[in-house]
């Protein structure tokens, strides 16, 4: 219920991601307020279930940082663009990545976990 709520958030997040794969200034700015969006989902996420979502809410999203510092500190257009392509392609990457983990982990381990 509230994980299939996530997994449609998740699922509006990546359309507007993949909305605006080319680099541009305004669009550097919306990717970076969706990925906090996104860093916002998988920190409830790693809330409720750790051992599935630990590794994203701490090596993925420091990945993503480091790719939008990349890409703003960048003098030159092509390597903005550069940059601004492996960010965009992590972000979609990563937010797909948890969805699939939503819809085949964690109602699963949940409902293993009300057993204990």
């Amino acid at each position: 219920m509230e994980d299939s709520l996530r997994s449609e958030n998740l699922q509006i997040l990546l359309e507007s991601v993949k909305s605006i794969k080319t680099y541009s200034h305004s669009n550097f700015i919306i990717l970076d307020n969706l990925m906090q969006q996104y860093w916002q989902i998988l920190k409830e996420l790693n809330a409720i279930a750790p051992s599935i979502f630990n590794n994203l809410a701490t090596n993925g999203i420091i990945d993503l940082i480091n790719r939008s510092n990349l890409t703003e500190q960048a003098t030159d257009i092509l390597a903005k663009n550069n940059h601004y392509k492996d960010y965009w392609d992590y972000l979609t990457h990563t937010i797909q990545i948890t969805i699939d983990y939503i819809n085949n982990f964690l109602p699963q381990s949940l409902a293993c976990s009300d057993v204990d």
